[in-house]
């Protein structure tokens, strides 16, 4: 279960949101809407570990994802809308 306890995230000195808590059961589908620049990529990432939120908690499976960093990146899969491949280097540089 992946869940979150008012989880605030900020970006530059702009707070996105805060006050988040929602609970993800498995088999559980996240749609995630909104207005350009509300941050439901910043959501995501957080979500992922690629972004701290300002303040709050994001647990799975009732362990705070900080601690378990590379047995919770183990379960997950994140693609972004930006691939972040460079055209000049080999296919192995990637």
């Amino acid at each position: 279960m992946l869940e979150t306890l008012q989880i605030e995230i900020i970006r530059g000195n702009r707070k996105l949101f805060g006050d988040l808590s929602l609970e993800l059961k498995p088999g559980t589908l996240l749609l995630v809407t909104g207005s350009n620049g509300s941050g439901k990529t910043s959501l995501l990432r957080a979500l992922c570990g690629l972004l701290a939120p300002a303040s709050g908690e994001i647990r799975w499976q009732g362990e705070n994802i900080r601690m378990l960093r590379e047995e919770y990146w183990k379960n997950l899969l994140y693609i972004g809308h930006n691939n972040a491949l460079k055209g000049e280097l080999t296919t192995s540089e990637n």
